[in-house]
């Protein structure tokens, strides 16, 4: 079985996907990798707003944005 990510840009503290979809392969060696929600968190508040590639199944389900500044990780929409 073969891993996948998708893009997320977060901007001013909230998460959302770009709609891009990579393989494992795709995001080796880059800095922005995360593999939950929480990691997600914790490198957006490092290395601020950008692009990264989060584990597709670490998303929450019907969710367009997460914050990523609340503790809860409440999703906004």
């Amino acid at each position: 079985m073969k891993k996948s990510y998708d893009e997320v840009q977060v901007f001013a503290g909230v998460a959302e996907r770009t709609g891009v979809s990579i393989d494992r392969a795709g995001v080796r060696g880059h800095g922005g990798v995360c593999r939950s929600l929480t990691e997600l968190t914790a490198k957006s508040r490092r290395l601020g707003d950008g692009y990264y590639y989060l584990a597709t199944t670490a998303w929450p389900a019907d969710a367009k944005s997460v914050s990523v500044t609340a503790p809860a990780r409440i999703p906004l929409s």
